[in-house]
C-alpha cells in the first residue's frame, strides 16, 4: 500500500465540488466481497489529491491512479471485516464528524457558506445527506485499523535495527529545538469591568428578545474570532466539548432562546439554540471579554519584576519558582510548555510564535527572560516570563538524542506491515475482481488479484 497517498472517502464528495464539468462515464470496475468499486469514484478520489497536493496535472499519473485503486480495495476488506466483526459507528459520531468536515470546508471558503453550497451546486443540508455513507465508512476503516494495530509493541532492538536499516544519506536532519519554561501572571479583572461587559450582554440579549437578529450583533460585537464572522455560530457540539458553564446554559436552550448572561474563563456570553438534535447542538454565542485596566496591568508586570529578581537573586531554580510564583495549571511540570503538534516538550523553531522567538533569540540555555505581555490560549492579556531550558541544534537524527521520534516513525512502518501481512491474508479469502484495464497495476500481483 502507498502510504503516501492516504486516501479519506468523505474527500470523494469534496473533491467532485471541484470538478463538477469533468464528466466521468460510469462503471464498475472492481468488486470485494460485496461492495463495488466505480470509475468516477476512483477518478474523483484522483482528482481529491490533485486538490490537495496543488497539482493541476501528475507525470506520474498511472502509478497515483494505481496507488488509489489499491487503497480503495484495501478500504473495502477493512469495511467487510468491520460489519463482520459487529463494530458499530453511532449516528451522533457521524453527525459530529460530518460537522467538522462542513465547519472546515466552509472555513477555506473564507466563512462563506454559499460559497461553499455553489461549489457543490447543493444546499448545506444536501451536502451533509451525499456525505453520511462515506463518512460512516472512514469511520470502520479506522476502527478497523486501529483493531488491527492496537496491540503492536516495538522493541529497542528493533527500532535500532531500523535505524540502521536507513542509508546515511536518508537520515533526516532534526532542526533546532527548544524546551521552554514559562512562569505566569494574569492581571485581575475587577468587578467594575465585569459589571460594564454584563450589562452590554444584557443590553443585546433585551434588543435580540425584541426582534433584531442575533447573527448581525456576533459579527459586530463577538470577541471570538473563529465564530463571529459566521454569526456566532458555532455548528455541532457534543457534551464535553465546551466549557461546562457554557454547556449547562446551551443545552437547557429551546431552538431560538437566548440565555441569560454566562461566564466562563474565556468571558462573557449570551447564547442562542439554532438546532438540537439528542445530545449535540448547534448554538451560536456572543462573547465580550472584560479588559483589565491599565493599573492592572502594570501591577501584573510589577509582580513578575520582582519574580525575576528573586530567581536571579536567590539562585531559585526556574521549576520551583514556577510552582510558587506561577498562576498557569502548566506550573505543576515546572512550567513546561508542550507542543500541542507531538504532545511532548520540544519545539522546532516553526513550531513557535513569533512573539516568542523574538523573545528567547538572545537567550542560552539556562537563561530566563524579563516580563514580556502575551495573550493566553483563552485570548485574555497576560504577562510571563520564557526560560530556556534546552536547546539542540539542528543535527542528524541519532538514537541518544531522537529516540523518541525514531522509535515513532519505526512503529508506525511496524503497524503498516502488520496491516500489509492482514491484507495479504484475507484477500485469499475474499471475492476479488478488478477490471483488466488495470492489470498492469503492481498488486494484481503482489495480491494475486483476479482480472475480468
Amino acid at each position: 500500500m502507498k502510504k503516501h497517498i492516504g486516501i479519506i472517502l468523505c474527500c470523494i464528495l469534496q473533491a467532485m465540488a471541484f470538478a463538477q464539468s469533468d464528466i466521468v462515464i460510469d462503471e464498475i470496475i472492481g468488486t470485494v466481497g460485496n461492495r463495488i468499486i466505480m470509475k468516477s469514484d476512483l477518478e474523483y478520489a484522483l482528482q481529491g489529491y490533485k486538490y490537495q497536493m496543488g497539482l493541476y496535472s501528475l507525470e506520474n499519473e498511472d502509478e497515483i491512479r494505481c496507488a488509489i485503486l489499491e487503497q480503495m480495495i484495501f478500504q473495502k476488506l477493512l469495511i467487510n471485516q468491520a460489519e463482520l466483526d459487529s463494530i458499530v459507528i453511532t449516528d451522533a459520531q457521524v453527525n459530529e464528524r460530518i460537522d467538522y468536515n462542513m465547519r472546515t470546508q466552509i472555513a477555506q471558503m473564507g466563512g462563506n457558506v454559499k460559497k461553499l453550497e455553489d461549489a457543490y451546486g447543493k444546499s448545506l443540508a444536501e451536502i451533509k445527506a451525499d456525505s453520511r455513507d462515506l463518512v460512516r465508512d472512514e469511520f470502520l476503516i479506522e476502527q478497523m485499523q486501529y483493531k488491527l494495530t492496537q496491540n503492536t509493541a516495538i522493541t529497542y532492538q528493533e527500532v535500532k535495527e531500523y535505524f540502521e536499516s536507513i542509508p546515511y544519506d536518508s537520515i533526516p536532519i532534526i532542526p533546532v529545538e527548544y524546551e521552554l519554561s514559562q512562569i505566569v501572571h494574569t492581571p485581575q479583572i475587577g468587578e467594575g469591568e465585569k459589571i460594564e461587559v454584563k450589562n452590554r450582554l444584557e443590553d443585546i440579549r433585551s434588543r435580540v428578545l425584541r426582534g433584531e437578529n442575533f447573527k448581525t450583533f456576533a459579527r459586530l460585537y463577538s470577541e471570538d474570532p473563529g465564530s463571529a464572522p459566521k454569526g456566532g455560530e458555532l455548528g455541532f457540539v457534543s457534551r464535553g466539548e465546551l466549557f461546562a458553564e457554557f454547556e449547562t446554559a446551551a443545552f437547557s436552550l429551546k431552538p431560538g432562546e437566548v440565555s441569560p448572561v454566562v461566564e466562563t474563563q474565556a468571558g462573557l456570553h449570551i447564547i442562542q439554540m439554532i438546532e438540537r438534535r439528542g445530545e449535540q447542538i448547534n448554538v451560536a454565542h456572543i462573547l465580550i471579554k472584560p479588559k483589565p485596566t491599565a493599573e492592572e496591568m502594570m501591577r501584573s508586570k510589577k509582580y513578575l519584576d520582582s519574580v525575576y529578581q528573586v530567581i536571579k537573586t536567590a539562585k531559585m531554580p526556574f521549576d520551583s519558582a514556577a510552582m510558587r510564583f506561577s498562576d498557569d495549571p502548566g506550573k505543576i511540570n515546572g512550567g513546561m510548555l508542550v507542543n500541542p503538534y507531538t504532545s511532548s516538550y520540544a519545539f522546532s523553531e516553526d513550531q513557535l510564535d513569533k512573539s516568542i522567538l523574538y523573545v528567547i533569540n538572545s537567550l542560552i540555555p539556562g537563561e530566563f527572560s524579563q516580563a514580556v505581555s502575551f495573550i493566553t490560549e483563552e485570548g485574555n492579556q497576560a504577562y510571563r516570563i520564557l526560560y530556556v531550558k534546552a536547546k539542540r541544534e539542528a543535527h542528524k537524527a541519532n538514537l541518544i538524542d531522537d529516540y523518541d521520534k525514531i522509535k515513532n516513525v519505526a512503529m508506525e512502518q511496524k503497524k503498516q506491515s502488520a496491516l500489509l501481512k492482514w491484507t495479504r491474508n484475507k484477500v485469499k479469502v475474499t471475492h476479488i475482481k478488478v477490471k483488466t484495464e488495470y492489470q498492469s497495476c503492481g498488486f494484481f500481483e503482489k495480491f494475486g488479484i483476479v482480472g475480468k
